[in-house]
């Protein structure tokens, strides 16, 4: 019995000096932009949530908007979408008053969270006269956000700001 112990023990040191195993590389994500019902773009316009504008419509997108260091909105120039989305919700008014509200509130840029990942999942679509017309990209990790409206001089939001965002993602059933 004293040599099974033994044996069992110096089983276990010998396990535990082996160099761990990494766990697996996440698959590799191919970022392609699908050809079918492309959006119409509408370009030259000088947005900005400061000043508020006009849209018919919003819709949140659930993707994976990186791949390695590139980022990716969720509608290329041409109006393709990417083959990454996993989800699409479109917003009720008070959702849309409620985005406009956070991303145009200064508050929601003092005292902001700063860490590096920047790897956008949460987009949203805005929508006037069957026309993309802005497209605001943000990763909730990070706390990082890019837009095609202006929004202020800063690209990063605070943890306030980040569970309002949070918030409204689990609303839209991300």
């Amino acid at each position: 019995m004293l040599l099974s112990f033994a044996s069992c023990k110096k089983e276990a040191e010998i396990e535990s000096s082996l160099p761990q195993l990494l766990p697996p590389k996440p698959p590799s994500i191919e970022i392609k932009w699908l050809s079918e019902n492309p959006v119409k773009i509408k370009t030259g316009l000088h947005l900005s949530y400061l000043k508020g504008f006009d849209c018919d419509s919003v819709i949140g997108i659930d993707y994976i908007g990186y791949k390695g260091e590139h980022t990716f909105t969720p509608i290329n120039e041409k109006g393709q979408f990417i083959n990454t989305i996993r989800k699409k919700q479109k917003l009720s008014l008070f959702q849309i008053s409620e985005l406009n509200a956070i991303i145009k509130d200064k508050k929601t840029y003092q005292n902001a969270n700063i860490t590096g990942c920047y790897q956008p999942e949460l987009g949203f679509l805005y929508f006037k006269n069957n026309e993309l017309i802005c497209q605001t990209i943000l990763c909730l990790e990070c706390s990082k956000i890019e837009s095609t409206a202006e929004f202020g001089n800063e690209w990063e939001f605070n943890k306030k700001a980040r569970l309002r965002f949070k918030k409204l993602h689990d609303e839209l059933g991300f």
